[in-house]
């Protein structure tokens, strides 16, 4: 009776192996194609060692940008830029009031937006003497003339060095704020 059931039970799982085996698309027997690779959007246009400006309603220089390479997406309005240098100029001297350099960057031209990313290295100047963050990514706005870093910052001025996760920057007010485990040295002079 034992040896009957048994052959019984294998029977139906043999038969229903052999009806998953018939009903199963060829696909799902295939190894999946690993050589695939997603296919990124194509620039419209690439330039190398690039060199452009950006100047106020009065005519004065606002911003100057440098870039080894650039490819241009107009259909998604963006710019992927190499090795970028971002130089903002005072608006009432053509003195340069910060400049950001990085191993690459994106440029949003709907929201005027840089996104800076690798190695960020930014330097401006101020009352107390210059100031150097290094970062690994910072985002600066145009529009709004701030800009933000997040992933751990340093900044050094004449007489402080700051560290911290992240950091934030309105230019028109002056307020810098480095946040979450911060430290930081200061040298009374």
């Amino acid at each position: 009776m034992i040896k009957h059931f048994f052959l019984t039970a294998c029977l139906v799982l043999v038969t229903g192996s052999f009806l998953l085996l018939w009903e199963s698309p060829p696909e799902s027997f295939s190894r999946p194609d690993s050589s695939k690779i997603e296919e990124l959007p194509s620039a419209d246009s690439y330039m190398r060692n690039i060199k452009s400006f950006i100047f106020s309603l009065d005519g004065t220089k606002q911003y100057a940008l440098e870039a080894s390479e650039i490819a241009i997406f107009s259909g998604i309005s963006e710019l992927k830029l190499a090795r970028p240098l971002l130089v903002a100029y005072n608006t009432n001297s053509q003195q340069a009031q910060f400049e950001i350099k990085a191993d690459s960057g994106m440029l949003y031209k709907n929201s005027k937006i840089f996104e800076f990313d690798g190695n960020v290295n930014a330097n401006w100047q101020t009352e107390e003497g210059a100031s150097v963050l290094q970062a690994g990514n910072l985002a600066y706005s145009l529009n709004d003339d701030n800009a933000s870093a997040d992933g751990g910052v340093k900044l050094n001025t004449s007489n402080s060095k700051i560290s911290g996760e992240s950091l934030s920057v309105n230019f028109v007010s002056k307020i810098l704020k480095i946040e979450s485990r911060v430290r930081g040295i200061h040298d009374s002079i």
